[in-house]
Order: C-alpha cells, then sequence, then structure tokens
C-alpha cells in the first residue's frame, strides 16, 4: 500500500471519530445557543424592564407626597386668609390684597400641577414598560421551541398582568386621594390606609416577578452550562481517542520511512546553515522519493535566490532586478546602450521652501516626488536617484523596448507638466498655508544617446546608474531651461526619434563640458492635439532661428518681432531680441557659426 492510502486511512478513522463528537458539539451549542437567547432576548431585558418599573412606581411614590405635602401647604395659606368666616370670593379679595400671600399661593399652585404631571407621566411610563413586558413574553412564547421553555414563560405573563391591574388600582387611589383635600380628616385617613394597602401589594406583586425572573434566568444558566460540560467531554473523548489511534496507526507508517525522513532531515539542517550544495539521493520510487527529488529542486531555488540576493540586493527599482535577471547580463561589466537621460527640478525651490515648516516641505516634496514618479515608472521609467526636489531616471534596454525610450521619456515629462496644475492645487492642503502661496514650476531636461549603464559603486553598497556625455547632455538641458523660460528641453536626437509629438526649435548651444553643438527644442503638443497658432509659431520659430544662426540680423529681428506680436508672452522670442540688440551694440563674433555657448551649468 502507498503512503498516501495508510495516510488516507489514518485520515479518515480519526476524521469520523472528530465528526460524531463534533456533530454531538453542535448540537449541544445550539441548545447552549436558545438558553442564550432567552436570557438575552427574554429574562434579561425583563429583569431590566422590572427593575425600572420598580424605580419609577418609587419615584411615583415620592411625587404623590410631595404633591399630598404642596395641597396640605396651599390649604393653609387659604386658611391663613380666610379671617373666619369669608366667603371664597371675599377670601380671593383678600388675597389679591396681600401680594407676598398672593405670589405664594400661585407658586405652590404651579408646584402642585407641576408635581400632578409628574406624577401622570410616572404612571404612563409604568405602564409602557409593563405593556412592553408583556409583549415581550408572549413573543416568546410563540417563539419557542420547547415544552419546558413554553411553561416558564405562560407563568410569567399572569404575573404580569396582575401587576399592570395593581398598578391601575394603586394609580386610582392615589388620584381619588389627591382630589380628596375638601373631605373631612376621617375620610381622608380611610383613603390614605387604602392606597397604603395598594402600595403594599404593589410591591409584592413586582417582588413576586422579580424573583420568578432570577428563578428562570438562573435555571436557563444552569441547563446553558451542563449543555457546555457535556459538549466538552465529548471533545475531549473525541480527540483522546483520535489521538491515540493516529499515534497507534502513524507510529506503523513512519516506521518504514524513518531513513530517507531522516536524510532529510539532516540536509534541511545544512541548507539552514547555508550550505546549498546539499543533494541527496533518492532511495525508494515512493511518495518519500518525490519528496527527496521537491527537496533538490527546493535546494536549487534557494540556491539560485542566493545569488540573486548576493548580485542584485542592493538595488531599489525591482524592475532593475527583474531585467537583469532575464538577460543574464554582469551586474558590474557594465554595458553600452542607447538611453533617454530625464532630469527635472523645481525652479527656486531651495528658497520657496523656506516659507514652509518642516512638516510641510517633507509632505509638499513626498507628494511632488510621488505624482512625477508615478508618470516615469507607468512608461518603463527608471527611477536612477533623488536629490531634494530633483529627478534623475532613464529610458533603456531590458526596461522599455529600443526605439521607444525618446516618446516615452517625452511623454512622460508632458504628462508631468499637466500634473503640475493638480500640485499647485493641492498646496494649501500639504503647507497648511492659504494664501501667498508660491507658484511652482518644474524643468525638465531630456537628452538621447549612448551611455554606459552599469554597477557603480563599493563592495557592499553599489548603484545601478547611467554614465556619459548624453547623461550629462540632459542634466545641462534642464538648466537651460532658465534661459528661455521654457519647462522642457529636448535633443537634437530626442526630437529626431520621438514619434506623434511636435516640436519647437529653440536654438543651437553648446553647453560646458561638451565640444559639440546640439540643436535644442521643446515639445509643443501632440500631434493629434496640434492647433493653427501651434503650427504657425513651429514654421516661424524655425524661420527666425535659421535668419539668426545664417547671421540674417534683420531677418531674424523681424521674425522673432512677429512672434513676440502673435505670442505676446513667448520669453524664447524675448530672449533673441535681447541678443540681437546685443550683437547690434556689440557686433558679432568674428567666427560665428550660429551656436550660442552657454558657460554655467
Amino acid at each position: 500500500m502507498r503512503i498516501a492510502w495508510k495516510i488516507f486511512g489514518i485520515s479518515l478513522i480519526v476524521f469520523l471519530v472528530m465528526a460524531t463528537a463534533a456533530t454531538y458539539s453542535i448540537y449541544k451549542i445550539f441548545e447552549i445557543n436558545k438558553e442564550l437567547q432567552l436570557i438575552s432576548q427574554v429574562f434579561s431585558p425583563l429583569r431590566h424592564e422590572v427593575a425600572q418599573i420598580e424605580v419609577i412606581a418609587l419615584k411615583e411614590e415620592l411625587e404623590l407626597e410631595r404633591v399630598e405635602k404642596l395641597e396640605a401647604e396651599l390649604r393653609a395659606d387659604r386658611l391663613e386668609a380666610l379671617n373666619s368666616g369669608a366667603t371664597d370670593t371675599e377670601i380671593d379679595a383678600a388675597i389679591s390684597e396681600h401680594p407676598d400671600i398672593e405670589a405664594r399661593i400661585n407658586h405652590l399652585e404651579a408646584r402642585l400641577k407641576a408635581g400632578l404631571d409628574l406624577f401622570e407621566t410616572h404612571a404612563n411610563t409604568v405602564e409602557s414598560l409593563l405593556r412592553s413586558a408583556e409583549r415581550r413574553v408572549r413573543s416568546a412564547q410563540d417563539t419557542a421551541s420547547s415544552l419546558t421553555d413554553k411553561l416558564e414563560l405562560a407563568a410569567l405573563y399572569p404575573t404580569l398582568i396582575a401587576i399592570e391591574t395593581q398598578h391601575s388600582s394603586f394609580h386610582s387611589h392615589a388620584l381619588n386621594l389627591v382630589k380628596s383635600a375638601d373631605l373631612p380628616p376621617a375620610t381622608r385617613e380611610n383613603l390614605e390606609e387604602q392606597l397604603e394597602s395598594e402600595e403594599q401589594k404593589l410591591t409584592e406583586r413586582l417582588d413576586s416577578l422579580r424573583q420568578h425572573v432570577s428563578a428562570f434566568t438562573d435555571q436557563s444558566i444552569a441547563t446553558a452550562a451542563l449543555h457546555e460540560q457535556q459538549a466538552l467531554y465529548a471533545s475531549i473523548a473525541a480527540t483522546a481517542s483520535a489521538g491515540a489511534l493516529a499515534l497507534l496507526l502513524s507510529t506503523l507508517v513512519i516506521s518504514g520511512i524513518l531513513k530517507p525522513m531522516r536524510a532529510l532531515s539532516s540536509g534541511a539542517k545544512r541548507v539552514e546553515d547555508g550550505d546549498f550544495d546539499v543533494r541527496l539521493q533518492p532511495l525508494s520510487r515512493d511518495e518519500i522519493g518525490a519528496l527527496t527529488q521537491s527537496f533538490n529542486t527546493m535546494v536549487d531555488g534557494l540556491r539560485s535566490t542566493q545569488k540573486i540576493k548576493d548580485t542584485f540586493g542592493q538595488y531599489l527599482d525591482p524592475r532593475v532586478v527583474t531585467g537583469l535577471i532575464s538577460d543574464q547580463s554582469d551586474a558590474s561589466a557594465g554595458e553600452k546602450k542607447v538611453v533617454t537621460a530625464y532630469f527635472s527640478d523645481l525652479a527656486d525651490f531651495t528658497t520657496i521652501s523656506e516659507q514652509f515648516t518642516p512638516g510641510g516641505l517633507v509632505r509638499v516634496l513626498n507628494r511632488y516626488l510621488d505624482l512625477m514618479s508615478t508618470e516615469i515608472t507607468d512608461r518603463q521609467g527608471v527611477i536612477d536617484k533623488y536629490i531634494g526636489d530633483a529627478i534623475m531616471a532613464y529610458w533603456a534596454q531590458p526596461f522599455s523596448n529600443d526605439g521607444d525610450q525618446a516618446t516615452l521619456a517625452v511623454e512622460s515629462a508632458l504628462s508631468n507638466v499637466q500634473l503640475m496644475l493638480q500640485f499647485q492645487k493641492e498646496l494649501p492642503e500639504l503647507t497648511g498655508l492659504q494664501k501667498n502661496l508660491p507658484v511652482l514650476r518644474q524643468r525638465i531636461g531630456l537628452a538621447t544617446g549612448d551611455a554606459v549603464i552599469g554597477s557603480i559603486g563599493s563592495e557592499k553598497t553599489k548603484n545601478y546608474t547611467i554614465m556619459g556625455d548624453t547623461v550629462n547632455l540632459g542634466a545641462r538641458l534642464e538648466s537651460a531651461n532658465k534661459i528661455y523660460g521654457t519647462q522642457i528641453l529636448v535633443c537634437q536626437r530626442t526630437r529626431d526619434t520621438v514619434s506623434a509629438i511636435e516640436f519647437r526649435a529653440v536654438d543651437k548651444i553648446q553647453v560646458k563640458g561638451k565640444t559639440e553643438p546640439t540643436s535644442v527644442y521643446t515639445p509643443l503638443a501632440r500631434s493629434d492635439e496640434m492647433t493653427e497658432d501651434l503650427s504657425k509659431l513651429q514654421t516661424a520659430s524655425e524661420e527666425a532661428l535659421r535668419a539668426f544662426s545664417q547671421a540674417r540680423w534683420s531677418e531674424a529681428q523681424q521674425a522673432f518681432e512677429e512672434i513676440l506680436g502673435t505670442f505676446p508672452n513667448d520669453q524664447i522670442a524675448t530672449v533673441f531680441l535681447n541678443r540681437l540688440e546685443l550683437i547690434s551694440a556689440q557686433g558679432a563674433p568674428a567666427d560665428w557659426d550660429g551656436v550660442w555657448h552657454l558657460n554655467t551649468k
């Protein structure tokens, strides 16, 4: 018999024993639940209502005594004004002549009326609680499933009816006593004795009801405890039986597989100690043999995982790890690839940040970097590093398809410029400032070309990054935005390899640190979003820049002035008009080649 069938047989026997115990326990739990529901839904609320009735009935009695006292004081004050033998009209007239007595009598009458109203309120509350208790008992009696519960509940209902009747009698006698102020003392004394008798009967019936409810509650608790004890004993017996059977049968099975299991245990211990060269020889073709094969496969996987951890544990972006593993490349060797480098910065952020609290500054930076980075990574870009508010990222194989780097980078840049509008709206909440908020402006530089991509750093800490002139050019273009008032500047190669996006020619420059000039552009819009005005600006800019580079100063000035006339806020045209004014005043260089040299980073 295979090990699987042996284990199945053991499991089936244990399951049957446990299932029998579980069925019995479920039945007992159901019985416990019925008793608990009876306690929670009937007896416990009923005890609470009885306690409320007793408290309110006591308040009713106290209010009655207060009303009787006020009635006596009112009668005494009126007799004081009577002056023997006077009629009611004369009493009222005499009272009106004594404002202090009249005010006291009015005050006593108001207090008397309020006391009677409160007395009636207490009486109505008691009646309402009694009717609620009657409904609760009737409802529980209708839904009770056992005869015992029905009999217990049936015994409570007459008691509630009797209490309701007794309370009505007490209330009636109390009102008669209040209205008997003008009766002879003997008659009032008789009425007071009757009221005390009614009060005593009501108290006795309430005590009887409370005792009944307490007895029924205790009985339900005892029944639930008994069911719980029986379920517990059944579970203990079933567990002990199942354990004994499982132990006996398992001993028989384990005796035949102990040797290979010991080998597996020893191998697992070696793996735990870091030895991933363990290789076990399967000793059988049963499940233990298959387990040995799985163990060997697991060790191979752990060996590969450990190699990944050793090689790539320093990298933060998970796509870097995934890409390098799939490409099977050496992380420390370095490769030359076509990349698009992305650099962005917030204009004058160092000065602006002085307006923020430390907490506000952290929130602003975290939200800004989150918004910007999402657009980059969603378009296959890799975040290289953050430097304050600056972001360095890149697109390169194997993280993006070859040929798509520039398009993905420009798309990300355009989206991030749009996201700055949303970010600006979030500033009040992020900073806590409601006025005098700074306007944040982003500068982005993109450069496409050859770069070396690989690991740089010490033996313990490395950074997978890109290096080369293309990277430096991207950083310089980001800074050059300050000159032209643009938000995005790209190099010639970026512009030439991008699809579905239109650009405006900005200038031909030579940045510091490079000997070769490059034409720079700024994206206008996606091709399907181009307007007639943007197309005119694109054409006019090319013609004006061509005239400028060919030293046709008058034509260049006229062209840039026409651009500024159509687009009054165009800062690029303003920059070139200022240059033309400088050339007009100082003359052009003798070796003019149409390239503007940037001497700062």
